[in-house]
């Protein structure tokens, strides 16, 4: 029988990160023992986090512990008339079993299941539209040939990815582009057919040539979404991305695009290599990238803004990982609506500018918005794939 000078110890343990892996096992078990021991544990969590500047969410690291209190100054561009009072949340010992306990156990608790809504048309499957016409529905499992009107080999389907390197060698010689469409909540892979390798996030699209090895100068691509390159070295022949307003010009490296239509913001991220950005109404105004540096093109300002970035957190979505690092709530819905292919409405107004820093491993959607109403409380409900969120 644990005595509570004995819990407190492995509190103590568990902010100051010294804990053992048998510890925090027992500090589990003792927390979802039942209601009074989780609110006692989410108290002293609160005292701890009083004061300090944003509301802290972790899954996969121990909690961190914010007994500084830092300046509150306002935030010239967060506009607020008032200064934010944040909180911290701990996740990493709870993790599904607080999940499950505080959903069953919680009178106020608006859980559904989302279930989905019947729709098999085509908006909701992986797309390939090919060069003559035809589209064909990409099942995410499975290995197969793709092949055009004609039966000819185009790519070969290994579970999630093309690869377009196996093609026929009678196929045309001509420049002729495919088009691929990855739906909100899937990602998938495709192989070029010079081996660059390109990592496609949900609501991607892409066009790209069906065979670059036919291409005598520039290798060009087409992103209307969010993808990660590795592209193949070619001194000869630049590989360029153009993401709508901008082209990114590499020749061998690296990196990933954000540009969705949606967003102001067009976001190239370098891993390692070299690239150049620049605007496509003015390529002479080049941006040159090094590694783990992010260029953003802001669209509103027609202005770039360029800053070192921890490349993880814009690459994590590539392991079905959501991290977030000073994302405000409207930001993290509009992640959660691509990730999940969910429809997000949020009456909550008063929630829209406040900031967030955590860590999902590949979780469902209700939890992570459990993690977040336990740090800035709201209702949510679920009806087929619409969440509506409420005070």
């Amino acid at each position: 029988m644990l005595k509570m000078q004995d819990i407190n110890v492995l509190i103590e343990k568990f902010l100051a990160r010294t804990i053992s892996i048998n510890e925090r096992k027992i500090l589990k078990k003792w927390v979802l023992q039942n209601k009074e021991n989780l609110e006692f544990f989410k108290g002293e969590i609160r005292k701890r986090s009083e004061g300090t500047l944003y509301h802290h969410f972790d899954e996969s690291q121990a909690f961190e512990s914010f007994l500084t209190t830092i300046n509150k100054k306002q935030s010239h561009k967060m506009r607020y008339n008032a200064i934010l009072k944040y909180a911290a949340i701990f996740i990493g010992l709870m993790s599904l079993g607080y999940l499950a306990f505080q959903i069953n156990n919680s009178p106020s608790s608006q859980m559904d299941t989302i279930t989905s809504t019947g729709n098999t048309g085509k908006e909701n499957n992986i797309i390939i539209s090919l060069a003559d016409g035809t589209q064909q529905i990409i099942s995410s499992t499975g290995e197969t040939l793709l092949t055009d009107k004609n039966g000819k080999t185009v790519a070969r389907k290994k579970g999630q990815g093309l690869d377009f390197r196996q093609q026929d060698p009678q196929n045309s010689q001509n420049l002729v582009f495919n088009e691929i469409y990855v739906p909100y909540g899937q990602t998938f892979t495709i192989t070029l057919s010079d081996g660059t390798k390109v990592w496609l996030n949900a609501g991607t699209r892409l066009r790209f040539p069906q065979n670059l090895n036919t291409i005598s100068q520039n290798r060009v691509v087409y992103l209307d979404g969010e993808a990660y390159f590795d592209v193949t070295k070619d001194e000869k022949r630049p590989f360029i991305v153009n993401a709508q307003n901008i082209d990114i010009k590499v020749l061998g490296t690296q990196f990933n695009v954000t540009a969705y239509e949606s967003d102001d913001n067009i976001a190239t991220t370098l891993v390692e290599g070299s690239v150049n950005v620049y605007e496509n109404s003015n390529p002479d105004a080049k941006v040159l990238l090094r590694p783990n540096y992010q260029t953003a093109f802001i669209r509103s300002s027609g202005a770039f803004s360029t800053q070192k970035v921890d490349t993880r957190i814009f690459t994590s979505w590539m392991e079905h990982k959501l991290i977030i690092d000073n994302l405000t709530f409207d930001q993290i819905l509009k992640k959660l609506e691509r990730a999940h292919n969910v429809i997000i409405v949020n009456n909550a107004l008063h929630l829209k500018n406040e900031v967030y820093k955590g860590e999902f491993d590949n979780e469902r959607i209700e939890n992570i918005l459990n993690i977040i109403a336990s740090s800035t409380p709201f209702n949510y409900t679920i009806e087929n794939n619409v969440i509506t969120i409420s005070k």
